[in-house]
């Protein structure tokens, strides 16, 4: 056995090849979106697209399907609302080896508003959903399948149900058609042990048929960390974005994601070249680590009361903040 080309101290071949059959999906303007009201212009986006296509992803998740008058269109861009003329126009570099997914969030959209697959570039459609709205949730995709897409379920904030609950809207998935399910950690509340226990959970609940991934976000500084994890358990598909963008604390780093996968199918240079670009949204959106997003992945929970710390322009006050958590859930951790 030779060494490991890059870290000589150890042997080659500690890993398997697991992690060349992954496919990776970009959501950072979907995601990325919600910490600018996705107010990225036309020519932002096609630069990142180009740029992702460039480097051998698999899917960009380009933004939403919305239900007109969810939202006032006057504060929020153009990617909660897709629309043909814009997605031809940041696509028309497209070789069709990217697919590009939108996302179709429950209780903001309708079956009708799913247009038919010959009508649009998108080819992937994910839903989003919590587990008490699967009904609703089932409807959207019975749609999306009849108009021929390809569909992903996301049933957020896994982390505050219980076991059976999980373990329910598992069992009504697994019939469902559905062709990818996530594990969607809504709050940045998992750590590694969590993931690899629910990933045995979704492949024995959901069978074969259907691919498990992750959806990670990083309050507690665990999403890469919970993306090798899920990795290591067989996932087929892991979510990240370029520089970690994404609501709150961000998501898992695309340029970390690629360099751990070492795949020669994948380019990390086109990625690079766009860091720095982003990194300059950093400092104005304030997304990423920061203490008051720890505190409510900590105590799992939405990460709103972190967000709103953040956009203080003093002191976030953490102590007080995890004092007042420590009260509601009651005592975690020793006093000084």
């Amino acid at each position: 056995m030779g060494l490991d080309y890059r870290v000589r101290c150890c042997p080659d071949g500690l890993v398997t090849d697991r992690r060349r059959r992954i496919k990776v999906l970009d959501c950072t303007i979907r995601d990325g979106g919600i910490c600018n009201n996705w107010k990225f212009d036309r020519a932002w986006v096609k630069r990142t697209f180009e740029a992702l296509q460039a480097s051998g992803v698999d899917y960009m998740e380009i933004g939403y399907r919305t239900r007109e008058g969810a939202f006032d269109r006057s504060k929020v861009g153009e990617w909660r609302f897709l629309e043909e003329d814009v997605l031809a126009e940041v696509t028309a570099a497209s070789n069709n080896t990217m697919k590009i997914a939108a996302m179709l969030d429950c209780g903001k959209v309708d079956p009708s508003d799913i247009k038919p697959r010959s009508q649009t570039v998108v080819n992937t459609l994910r839903i989003a959903t919590y587990a008490h709205q699967m009904d609703e949730a089932l409807r959207l995709l019975d749609r999306a399948l009849e108009e021929g897409y390809e569909t992903f379920m996301n049933v957020m904030a896994v982390s505050t149900l219980e076991p059976a609950e999980v373990d329910t809207f598992l069992d009504r998935l697994r019939d469902s058609g559905v062709h990818n399910v996530a594990i969607v950690d809504s709050f940045g509340a998992l750590f590694p042990y969590h993931v690899e226990h629910l990933f045995r959970v979704y492949q024995n609940r959901l069978g074969e048929k259907i691919k498990v991934g992750i959806h990670t976000h990083n309050n507690q500084q665990q999403a890469f960390a919970n993306t090798i994890a899920a990795i290591d358990a067989g996932a087929d598909f892991v979510d990240a974005t370029v520089h970690g963008i994404g609501r709150g604390a961000g998501n898992c780093p695309l340029e970390l994601l690629l360099f751990y996968l070492d795949n020669p199918r994948y380019d990390v240079r086109p990625i690079l070249e766009l860091v720095d670009e982003y990194a300059t949204l950093r400092d104005d959106l304030r997304w990423g680590y920061h203490l008051p997003y720890a505190i409510t992945g900590f105590y799992n929970v939405h990460p709103r009361s972190g967000i709103e710390r953040m956009s203080r322009p003093d002191r976030y006050e953490c102590r007080e903040m995890y004092e007042t958590f420590m009260g509601r859930f009651g005592e975690r951790s020793g006093g000084d």
